[in-house]
């Protein structure tokens, strides 16, 4: 399709227009990360899905206007647009957006202190008396932990006095403990000798 000089220069100064619509969306974008603040995956991420996202946008844009035909004074009006945002007010919009976000910020947090101050009010006048309560059941606790753990004690007592009977009365039936570790090495080596023979 052949463009008029008017119809070329309209196409122009659109896909200007679209370069600077995609560097205040990309701007946007970019406020976005100084709100939450991401990790460099996902800022790569976030621009390859900006970019393809442009690319179909572009090509919506050129298909309505110049019957899909893509021109090189498109593409270098595109680009232009977007380096122009970015030098004239690329500057501007983000300064504007940082006062916005810190006043939002500051409104938010005003608020959460209009709500969170009855709560405050309560807290203070409950704690004391709470407190007093709370050391009070920590007192009795601490009795009752302490005597079950008297109690396993005790426990732990029966069952170390148990087990000395036990080895005394094995002592007293027979070998003592420390000849049968005698009489088994004995054994091994004999074993041994044997095997060598």
């Amino acid at each position: 399709m052949i463009l008029s000089l008017e119809g070329q220069a309209q196409l122009f100064l659109l896909t200007v227009l679209l370069g600077g619509t995609l560097g205040l969306v990309y701007d946007c974008l970019r406020i976005l990360r100084r709100i939450i603040v991401h990790k460099r995956l996902w800022i790569q991420l976030e621009d390859g899905l900006f970019w393809l996202t442009a690319v179909f946008f572009v090509f919506a844009v050129m298909l309505g206007a110049n019957k899909g035909e893509i021109r090189f004074f498109a593409i270098l009006g595109m680009f232009g647009g977007m380096l122009l945002y970015f030098l004239t007010l690329s500057r501007l919009v983000i300064a504007i957006s940082d006062r916005v976000i810190y006043v939002v910020k500051k409104v938010l947090f005003l608020l959460f202190t209009i709500v969170m101050t009855p709560f405050r009010l309560v807290y203070l006048v409950v704690r004391k008396p709470v407190g007093k309560a709370g050391f009070f059941c920590g007192k009795i606790t601490k009795k009752i932990l302490h005597s079950c753990n008297f109690y396993a004690k005790m426990k732990m007592n029966t069952i170390r006095r148990d087990w000395h009977i036990a080895v005394k009365k094995k002592q007293k039936s027979g070998d003592k403990p420390n000849e049968q570790k005698t009489k088994r090495r004995a054994k091994r080596g004999q074993a041994k000798k044997d095997t060598e023979d």
